[in-house]
C-alpha cells in the first residue's frame, strides 16, 4: 500500500472507531443512570430513533442499527483492503450494488410498502460501509499511481 493510501486508511479506520466508541460509552452511561438527553449529541450524524437502534445494556444506542453497521463496515473495509487489493472498477460496482440495496430497503420502508428490520438494516449498512472503505482506498491507490506516473514522466 502506498504512503498516501496508508494515511487515508488510518483516518478511515479512526473515524468509525471514535464514533462507535463514543456511542457505546454514551449507551453505557445511560444504562448506569445518565440522562437519555446524552443521545442528542449524536443527532448530527443519525436520527437515532430508539426503535431502529441496537440495544446494548438494555438501552438503545444513540445511532441507529444501519449507521452502526455502516461505521463498523467502514472499519472492516479498511482492514479487508489491507489484506486483499481490489481494483477500482470492481470496488465501484460493489459500492453501487450495496448502495442500491440499501436505498431499496430505505425507500420501500419510506413509501410504507413494507417495514424494514434491524437485521436487514445491519446487513445493508455493513455492505455499504465495507464497499465504501474499499472503494475509497482503491481510488486513493489509483490516484497515487497516476501521480507517480506523472511525476516520473515529467522528470
Amino acid at each position: 500500500m502506498k504512503r498516501d493510501t496508508k494515511i487515508v486508511a488510518a483516518l478511515l479506520a479512526a473515524i468509525p472507531i471514535v464514533i462507535l466508541s463514543a456511542s457505546l460509552l454514551c449507551t453505557y452511561a445511560i444504562a448506569h443512570g445518565a440522562s437519555m438527553n446524552w443521545r442528542l449529541l449524536f443527532r448530527m450524524m443519525c436520527h437515532g430513533m430508539p426503535a431502529r437502534c441496537l440495544v446494548v445494556w438494555n438501552v438503545p444506542m444513540p445511532i441507529c442499527a444501519r449507521c452502526t453497521a455502516i461505521y463498523s463496515g467502514l472499519f472492516a473495509g479498511v482492514v479487508l483492503f489491507s489484506l486483499v487489493r481490489v481494483r477500482i472498477g470492481v470496488a465501484k460496482i460493489f459500492l453501487l450494488a450495496a448502495s442500491a440495496a440499501m436505498a431499496l430497503d430505505g425507500f420501500t420502508q419510506l413509501a410504507t410498502l413494507r417495514t424494514s428490520t434491524n437485521p436487514l438494516r445491519v446487513v445493508t449498512g455493513l455492505a455499504v460501509g465495507i464497499a465504501f472503505g474499499i472503494w475509497a482506498l482503491a481510488a486513493m491507490e489509483k490516484s497515487s499511481e497516476s501521480a507517480d506516473v506523472r511525476e516520473f514522466t515529467s522528470s
